[in-house]
């Protein structure tokens, strides 16, 4: 049996003020924008369970440096029956788990429902005076202590995203060579036979002349005399710490610590399946960090096939496409953490996978959506992609209303901009509700149908007009098409009502097909489909039909509704609101 952590809180804890989390039993990949606190979600757990004292706080380590204000990292955790968790100098009583909370015990014969887990509540806190205080939880109310052997015994193994996780190769006290080894004589007797070594004899002539003339003037004035030199250690070193595991490379035994990041990083994940039968609780910072995308995924394979709970972040596309049988979690600009079903997010998961790497992800209805939106923003939002706004292809509406519905079930802050389709009108209620203005949905049609009916008659053919001067013909033939003449002259196109040739327009641009050829050939009835890829159907497309809508000045007929969702993005990135001008 494996240690797991059933749930964990996290009160004021660095950058998280508060936060409630239900990991699953295997895989845990966090993703997120920059700066929202996957890092610290990890380091809260590897602090947790430390197997070491050694931890020294900072003011850094409290949310807004608030010392006084106290920080406290608990959890509810199930513990194999082989740990150290009788071995606590003081009784450590367990609690139950009911599928969602550590709950008292119930007395034999109470109930005829199968046991409850066993499972501990334990914590740490950072008390007013930078010291750690571990306990245990016990269902009185009272705290007994969370010893250094029983975390120790949990085995968590952390890969941090910077150096630090090549302590795991040295024997540092902890660290995960020193506990696969757990030979407690071996400290003595290396300090014995290194302090045995007479480095003295070593020295050349010069420089053992000038140790003798030191123990004589040490003897002058008193001091201790018989001087040599040998390898010693320190409360800040170790003299253990100084031996590490070594590979053969062309006939040299080489230290592990001094090969490529990668194979460090995966040589320690190595040490970890050796410990705890192979099930410790595994911590992967940057799991991409050194690591080429086939050796990215094959590190996802192993954590995935092993038995032990893992958490992971990571800002690779790779790893998230890798990531399919593990638990997917999204944190927030606001810090809010929430699960990623993935019955409605796995088309996303391989087809698009940055959609779950940033800041703020704009979920749009497809390639025209993408196009318009990037170049509103770049309008409204500048530099937008600096701020961690990503726009993704749904490519339909119905993948928006499903994959905006994963993520925002738990309270998780995406955006979206859609057509309305007149189906699900429940659903996208409800999800309005949840995110508010960040959710745009036109109150009828699609981009087109609601932009080309603005358009001021007197601008009209500027409006069919190609910047790039290679379309303009093209999208004439299909409104001529759709006439059914041959000329292509915008003055024969136009010689009609206002409403006849805007109809016409939005016809052709959203490639609809002639009601008297809806039960037509395929071959005769595609050719009008395609008609929307000479307009505005593409990501250049869309942009097009946004620098038009400033330029013909339709934009002041889309402020109304448009600015709200606009300050939305902004406010969901720390900007302020648009300036009234803009508005």
């Amino acid at each position: 049996m494996a240690a797991y952590l059933h749930y964990l809180k996290i009160e004021k804890f660095r950058g998280i003020r508060s936060l409630r989390w239900h990991p699953s039993a295997g895989v845990n990949v966090i993703l997120g924008g920059g700066n929202v606190g996957k890092s610290t979600l990890l380091e809260s757990i590897a602090l947790l369970l430390s197997p070491t004292n050694s931890y020294t706080l900072a003011d850094a380590d409290y949310w807004s440096r608030d010392v006084e204000a106290e920080f406290l990292i608990e959890a509810v955790i199930s513990l194999p029956g082989e740990s150290a968790i009788n071995q606590q100098g003081a009784m450590a009583w367990p609690w139950e788990w009911d599928g969602r909370n550590a709950v008292l015990p119930e007395v034999a014969g109470d109930t005829e429902q199968a046991p409850r887990p066993a499972v501990y509540k334990i914590r740490v806190r950072g008390t007013a005076e930078l010291e750690l205080a571990y306990e245990i939880v016990q269902p009185d109310g009272n705290c007994a202590s969370l010893s250094v052997a029983l975390r120790r015994s949990i085995g968590v193994v952390r890969l941090s995203g910077d150096d630090r996780s090549d302590r795991d190769l040295r024997l540092v006290y902890g660290a995960g060579l020193d506990r696969l080894l757990a030979d407690r004589g071996l400290r003595a007797r290396l300090g014995r036979e290194i302090a045995a070594d007479q480095i003295e004899q070593h020295l050349d002539q010069p420089a053992r002349e000038k140790l003798d003339a030191l123990d004589l003037l040490f003897g002058r004035r008193a001091l201790p005399t018989e001087l040599g030199l040998a390898f010693v250690g320190n409360a800040g070193v170790s003299v253990n710490a100084l031996v590490g595991l070594t590979s053969d490379k062309n006939g040299v035994a080489l230290p592990l610590i001094s090969w490529g990041s990668g194979t460090r990083r995966l040589a320690a994940l190595a040490i970890a399946d050796s410990l705890q039968d192979g099930h410790p609780i595994t911590v992967v910072d940057e799991l991409e960090r050194g690591l080429e995308p086939y050796r990215q995924r094959q590190l996802m394979k192993t954590l995935i096939e092993g038995a032990g709970q893992a958490f992971v972040t990571t800002h690779s596309a790779t790893v998230v496409s890798a990531s399919e049988p593990a638990s997917l979690w999204y944190i927030d600009s606001a810090g809010s953490i929430g699960n990623l079903p993935k019955s409605k997010i796995a088309r996303h998961q391989s087809v698009d996978p940055e959609a779950f790497l940033s800041r703020l992800t704009i979920v749009a209805e497809g390639a025209t959506e993408v196009g318009f939106l990037a170049a509103l923003l770049d309008r409204y939002v500048p530099d937008w992609s600096d701020h961690g706004i990503y726009i993704s292809d749904a490519t339909g509406n119905d993948n928006v209303l499903n994959l905006l519905e994963a993520l925002s079930t738990g309270g998780l802050k995406f955006a979206g901009f859609a057509d309305f389709e007149g189906r699900f009108d429940g659903r996208w209620r409800v999800l309005r509700d949840r995110i508010g203005h960040l959710l745009f949905q036109w109150e009828r049609g699609c981009l087109e149908e609601n932009i080309i009916p603005l358009i001021p008659h007197a601008r009209i053919f500027r409006f069919i007009e190609d910047p790039a001067a290679e379309k303009t013909t093209m999208r004439l033939r299909t409104l001529a098409d759709r006439l059914g003449i041959e000329s292509v002259d915008f003055d024969v196109i136009s010689d009609r009502s206002d409403e006849e040739l805007m109809a016409l327009i939005v016809a052709a641009a959203t490639g609809q097909i002639p009601e008297h050829l809806v039960d037509a050939e395929k071959t005769v009835k595609n050719p009008y489909k395609g008609h929307s890829s000479v307009w505005f159907k593409s990501v250049v497309g869309g942009r097009e039909l946004a620098e038009k809508v400033h330029e013909l000045g339709i934009w002041p007929l889309l402020q109304a509704r448009m600015v709200p969702f606009l300050n939305a993005i902004r406010a969901s990135v720390g900007l302020e609101p648009l300036p009234e001008v803009e508005q």
